[in-house]
């Protein structure tokens, strides 16, 4: 079965022009078409002229075997509306350099970012805010946000540190999930017409996010607690606890919705 990403741009933003380039892609896969149309459209410098440079197809090859994929599964033509030729981000971004300068700063600034932040984590965190922002997100959203993955961290520790293993951590995520949701992640990506490598919960409005943390938190509170051990008593604990938070928020409905009328 072949998997169908919802179609995304890329923003890579000149600071001293002032200028926004937005490069389609669709998970891995980025439109080289796009960027030679950004870099000026240069008749000799097209996606097909640059795949066939020696060097390039020697890079092609070895992005192919270190990703254990035909060639086609990361360089391709595509016809029709959003057709033109794809590649799989390492190839795009050898493709930015060797098309224009420009390209070739901006990818380089990216690289030297993420230097910095490795340096100074708080950078990652104002990254992390600046690109909720563009997404639309309040600033009330956003602290949650941030908030809930600290949370999360703390909860799957706090497995790990009672044994659970493998498949443990996936059942307890889905064990949260199920009175929430109905469903595992499988349904909420359904849900909220999700594909594969969207993050759900950057994609949850700001009540769902509460929720979530605090079922994550009163199951860790609980394992930890009762000494909870393994997968089963873990998952068991997580569904206790989702439950009772799905249980808060219906009765929480049902007495606003009696105080309105």
């Amino acid at each position: 079965m072949k998997t169908k990403y919802n179609r995304q741009e890329i923003t890579l933003f000149d600071k001293q022009n002032k200028m926004v380039t937005k490069i389609h892609h669709e998970g891995d896969m980025i439109s080289l078409t796009d960027l030679w149309r950004e870099a000026g459209s240069h008749k000799d410098k097209t996606p097909n002229d640059w795949a066939n440079i020696a060097s390039n197809q020697q890079l092609i090859d070895t992005v192919a075997n270190m990703l254990n994929t035909a060639h086609n599964g990361i360089i391709k033509s595509k016809r029709g509306k959003g057709g033109g030729t794809w590649a799989h981000k390492q190839i795009a971004l050898a493709y930015a350099k060797y098309l224009d300068p420009k390209l070739h700063v901006l990818v380089n600034e990216v690289f030297f970012q993420r230097l910095e932040e490795e340096k100074n984590p708080d950078l990652i965190i104002d990254r992390a805010i600046a690109t909720y922002k563009r997404k639309g997100k309040t600033d009330k959203w956003i602290g949650q946000r941030l908030k809930s993955k600290g949370t999360r961290n703390e909860f799957t520790s706090c497995l790990a540190a009672h044994g659970v293993e493998r498949d443990g951590f996936k059942n307890c995520t889905n064990a949260i999930y199920r009175p929430l949701y109905g469903g595992t992640t499988a349904v909420v990506r359904a849900k909220k017409h999700l594909d594969e490598k969207e993050n759900i919960r950057d994609n949850m409005n700001l009540e769902e996010l509460c929720a979530v943390e605090f079922a994550e938190m009163l199951s860790r509170n609980k394992i930890n607690a009762n000494n909870l051990n393994g997968n089963a008593q873990c998952e068991l604990a997580c569904t206790h606890s989702s439950n009772q938070v799905a249980n808060l928020i219906i009765q929480s409905r049902k007495t606003n919705k009696m105080a309105i009328l």
